[in-house]
């Protein structure tokens, strides 16, 4: 597996605003990086969940139908370059939530696990993306580890940057979103035709 292709893949898709960026921007500006980590650690663990079991029903499919691994990289192709245009021709605006500093840690962690994993869109993202990434000779080896771990880690540094950005950030955002959603749209369909070619 192209390991750097994956980061280059992940990086720019995981820093798209969503669900999960947003609720970390929203929780850092209320309470501070610090004090969101437990959020951030509950998203995490459903996002590493997440990309698991759809990493293991692929590659299921991918062991006993040969051909489904085609369908199944098309499909997410095509639904890739869908999310793209879709993202090109919206007009996103962050919902940012005030968060006050009366949730517990315990609370932050599950509140953070909760609305991550019950995100349609991350089940159906990471089963259309992460098959093309996993080894046709080996599907259930060591390297799943791997994708998901490097998956961990662009996502921690995704969640920081925006629950560490406070203000500064939201300001940023705000002010700049239709040209990050226009790269990121472009960027997903490049994507998207790779995955169909490649």
């Amino acid at each position: 597996m192209n390991y750097l292709l994956f980061i280059a893949t992940f990086f720019p898709i995981s820093f798209m605003p969503g669900i999960n960026m947003t609720l970390a921007l929203s929780i850092g500006i209320s309470i501070g990086y610090f004090r969101a980590l437990p959020m951030i650690l509950g998203q995490l663990l459903s996002v590493g969940i997440v990309a698991f079991l759809c990493i293991l029903g692929a590659a299921a499919l991918m062991m006993k139908y040969e051909f489904i691994f085609i369908v199944i990289k098309i499909c997410g192709a095509i639904y890739i370059i869908y999310l793209g245009i879709m993202l090109f021709f919206s007009r996103g605006k962050l919902a940012l939530h005030r968060y006050n500093g009366e949730m517990g840690k315990i609370s932050l962690f599950i509140h953070g696990m909760i609305i991550s994993i019950s995100n349609p869109k991350a089940w159906i993202f990471f089963a259309a993306i992460l098959p093309p990434f996993i080894d046709r000779q080996d599907p259930f080896g060591s390297g799943i580890y791997l994708i998901i771990a490097l998956l961990l880690v662009i996502e921690f540094i995704s969640l920081s940057i925006y629950a560490l950005g406070g203000a500064v950030l939201k300001r940023l955002l705000l002010n700049h979103l239709r040209i990050l959603e226009i790269f990121t749209a472009l960027l997903m369909c490049s994507i998207g035709i790779w995955m169909i070619v490649g």
